[in-house]
């Protein structure tokens, strides 16, 4: 990663960052060449910086809005694709607002000659429908950079597979393989742009076109969640601000955790949603080891973990799936914590398992556009 260019993230100079470039490109490099070795590296970097509270999520906003602003640059010097080359759109998923891996996808499939619609991030679902109608693309490419953001998109995909067009999904929010892409309905999930090329390449121009599925029992609790997604996560916050500690702890650890409460819970609660769509349990074991790692690096006693399971339980009654789920998570990081613990173990502690098992489930803006290669 260039030095220059890192410094430039570091300090929000946008000029800075885009002479970087020019210097890069005046090398001899490529478009893709600087988005691979220099863009990605570096909001990875950020990414790993907030997760352990050395950068906050405005620092790390700054940096990310820079580092658009470079692809977009970048992407001024393709060639036009021809107008008889087919047209791909591709999205965010819906309430995703990191929106840099959906770019340089967007931008990799220009410079393969593909036409591109790009929507950019957290769509309005009606009006991406529409377009769908409208355009009648080759394909539609989803970006989901955060778990949290899979539990509404089931009927969407399924919307659009009823007229027979393939759907192209990618991003650390789906794993680091096909399977929540497959119990989403996606066509296809891709691991790199350049594998979303290839995808293109491959796919049948036209799917069978599909039925809308009668929604399961986890379909409907994942609905009623999403639904109340604010109001769960209201709850959470609330309880743990009247835990009997809350003030102690407060005082004792760095203060800048607090403001971002609100969006850990939300977070939380659309993980919750995102497993129950996908019937993937490792969703709820991940985001606990992820808030764990998050409050360890924030110098927070993790009993506030535990309060904020049990107070997410508890806004759940009558929701059994939704439950065993939160439970089930919490289970497995007990008997974690229990293994670690006995004797003739690795050694590590709580929090390195915690690092060890967290992985593209947070809601940083970096640390989920660049763990994996963007889509």
């Amino acid at each position: 990663m260039d030095a220059e260019y890192w410094q430039a993230l570091c300090d929000g100079d946008r000029h800075a960052s885009l002479a970087a470039v020019r210097r890069l490109r005046a090398s001899g490099l490529t478009a893709a060449q600087i988005v691979a070795d220099h863009v990605v590296p570096a909001q990875r970097l950020i990414g790993d910086l907030w997760l352990a509270g050395e950068w906050t999520v405005a620092e790390e906003h700054a940096a990310t809005a820079i580092s658009e602003g470079v692809v977009h640059w970048l992407g001024s010097f393709s060639d036009p694709p021809s107008s008889d080359r087919p047209l791909v759109l591709v999205s965010c998923l819906e309430k995703e607002q990191h929106a840099l891996p959906a770019l340089i996808v967007s931008e990799a499939l220009v410079e393969a000659g593909y036409r591109v619609n790009y929507l950019g991030g957290s769509p309005d679902p009606d009006d991406l429908v529409l377009q769908v109608v409208r355009l009648r693309p080759r394909a539609v490419l989803f970006s989901g950079s955060l778990t949290s953001s899979l539990g509404r998109q089931k009927r969407l995909m399924a919307q659009i597979g009823t007229l027979g067009l393939p759907v192209i999904v990618g991003g650390a929010g789906f794993g680091s393989d096909g399977s929540r892409a497959e119990a989403l309905g996606a066509t296809a999930w891709c691991a790199s742009p350049a594998h979303a090329v290839e995808l293109l390449r491959t796919l049948p121009e036209r799917t069978e076109r599909l039925r809308m599925p009668e929604p399961t029992m986890a379909d409907e609790e994942a609905a009623w969640i999403e639904e109340h997604r604010a109001q769960i996560a209201g709850y959470v916050v609330a309880g743990l601000r009247d835990a009997d500690h809350f003030s102690d702890e407060l005082a004792r650890s760095a203060r800048g955790w607090l403001a971002e409460l609100e969006g850990l819970a939300d977070h939380l609660v659309g993980c919750l949603s995102a497993a129950l769509v996908t019937g993937d349990e490792t969703i709820m074991v991940e985001a606990h080891s992820w808030l764990a790692q998050v409050l360890v690096a924030r110098d927070v006693d993790t009993v506030l973990l535990v309060e904020a399971w049990s107070l997410l339980a508890e806004s759940l009654r009558g929701h059994p799936l939704a439950r065993a789920a939160v439970a089930s998570a919490a289970s497995f990081a007990e008997q974690s914590v229990s293994d670690d613990a006995e004797p003739g173990a690795s050694g590590r502690g709580a929090a390195d398992t915690q690092r060890a098992s967290s992985s593209g489930s947070g809601p940083s803006d970096a640390d989920e556009d660049a763990r994996n290669d963007p889509v």
